[in-house]
């Protein structure tokens, strides 16, 4: 009886250690400094090698190079305020995030999708549409 007292006792513990540090585990806060500052700079740090992103009519995967230059171009037209995260979450090695960018032209909803490569977080989606 003691035995599976202590054997319960021992599953709940490792349990909630894996889900504390699921919960650290996330898209990276630099990402989340880099959208509230609208630096494209900073953002490609995190980007894959391609990424799905989805900004107004452009609708494609680019390569990695490709996408700066579109994520850039939307930040030269749209001057960002502020950044609020809304939602985020993660499941095994995929995280993400929605929330509200405030620019001058408007207010957009943001969606980034990163997977753990290489012990790294990179944005495999990026998503910035009107809301």
């Amino acid at each position: 009886m003691k035995t599976i007292r202590i054997l319960t006792l021992l599953a709940l513990f490792v349990t909630f250690g894996q889900t504390s540090q699921a919960q650290t585990d996330g898209v990276p806060k630099e990402v989340v400094e880099a959208l509230k500052a609208g630096d494209s700079n900073k953002l490609s740090g995190y980007l894959n090698t391609t990424v799905e992103l989805v900004i107004g009519k452009t609708n494609d995967v680019y390569s990695k190079q490709q996408a700066v230059g579109i994520i850039a171009d939307f930040f030269r037209k749209n001057t960002v305020s502020s950044f609020n995260v809304l939602h985020n979450g993660n499941k095994g090695a995929a995280s993400f995030i929605i929330g509200t960018l405030k620019t001058n032209t408007g207010n957009y909803r943001v969606y980034v999708l990163t997977r753990k490569t290489d012990n790294k977080s990179l944005i495999q989606q990026l998503r910035i549409e009107t809301e």
